[in-house]
């Protein structure tokens, strides 16, 4: 008898232990959606997959696209081949501050979003995919008229307001 109970006791505890996780991540589901709905975030990369060569860390490394409604700013340091002159510039990744082209916001069965947008520097066109998984974390894939393919990934944040 005293095992019986013991059973009953531990399949219980494990049933509401499951529910308190469950909540914590439907939780972290609603901020993420609310943070995609508003077009105002901030996402911060760890990794960078260039198309050839090793997976790079970012941890410590400047990086960031902050979206505020038609608006990015963005800086991403680039590891790969660029195949068009960069002019006389010392800029050493993919910067970019202004206005976006073809903003497209989908979402899927799974809570995962779909961000989809385009920006033009001098004479270099960049197209942005970024999907946002519903814990927060991101993937987001660079193509450009005048780099090689890239990828990074991150999490995304709340737009924490700055001077510049």
């Amino acid at each position: 008898m005293k095992g019986f109970i013991f059973n009953l006791l531990l399949i219980i505890s494990l049933f509401v232990f499951q529910g308190c996780g469950s909540s914590m991540n439907s939780a972290k589901v609603t901020k993420t959606k609310q943070l995609v709905d508003s077009r105002k975030f901030e996402i911060q990369h760890e990794w960078v997959n260039p198309m050839s060569g090793n997976r790079i860390n970012l941890i410590g490394n400047p990086n960031f696209i902050r979206l505020k409604k038609d608006s990015v700013n963005l800086f991403l340091p680039f590891f790969g081949e660029r195949f068009a002159g960069g002019g006389y510039n010392d800029e050493g990744g993919i910067i970019y501050n202004g206005p976006l082209k073809d903003l497209e916001v989908n979402s899927d069965k799974k809570d995962t979003q779909i961000i989809k947008f385009s920006t033009k520097q001098d004479t270099e066109d960049l197209d942005f995919t970024i999907t946002v998984y519903p814990e927060g974390d991101v993937n987001t894939r660079v193509n450009s008229s005048h780099r090689s393919f890239i990828s990074y990934q991150g999490k995304i944040g709340e737009l924490k307001e700055r001077d510049d």
